[in-house]
């Protein structure tokens, strides 16, 4: 089971159909495409930076093995621990990125792929209602109710320690 958050356009009501053509699933966790190949999963999710940067730590990588004298071996396992870090991150930058061309997270939902998670997402949001509007004027706080008296308390309190 995995987590996957729905993105819709800023704006869109709850129960607004129109708003899912707009809907983009994203899976919380390892990017497993963006393990083998990091450079052309960010490029095919439009990630234009996340790309620069992962060619760019590609080639840093290997320059850091020539300038400090690395081992064949060592600079491989740098190479592959910084592939693991990408991966690891890369659906949060995808989110991220989301999020700055106005699509909001607005549910999470949890399901084993992601057409289970999309028909659950897609449900929820369809049978929400819409919010009702926000009243004008002063409005009066919902009035507290006293405290228990003679409750029991459960725990190391000084209220325990009093006996009437």
């Amino acid at each position: 089971m995995a987590v996957y958050t729905l993105h819709l356009p800023a704006g869109a009501q709850p129960g607004d159909a129109r708003a899912l053509d707009e809907a983009v699933i994203v899976k919380d966790g390892i990017a497993w495409w963006a393990l083998i190949f990091p450079l052309v999963w960010f490029l095919w999710n439009r990630l234009w930076l996340g790309a620069l940067a992962a060619l760019g730590a590609s080639v840093l990588v290997a320059a850091a093995g020539r300038v400090f004298n690395m081992t064949q071996g060592a600079t491989t396992l740098l190479g592959i621990l910084f592939a693991v870090l990408l991966a690891l991150e890369a659906n949060a930058f995808r989110r991220r990125a989301l999020e700055r061309r106005g699509l909001a997270a607005v549910d999470a939902v949890v399901a084993d792929d992601l057409e289970s998670a999309e028909v659950r997402a897609f449900a929820r949001w369809l049978s929400r209602e819409a919010p009702a509007p926000a009243p004008r004027g002063p409005v009066a706080a919902p009035a507290m109710p006293a405290p228990a008296r003679e409750a029991p308390v459960i725990g190391l309190f000084p209220e325990t320690e009093r006996r009437p």
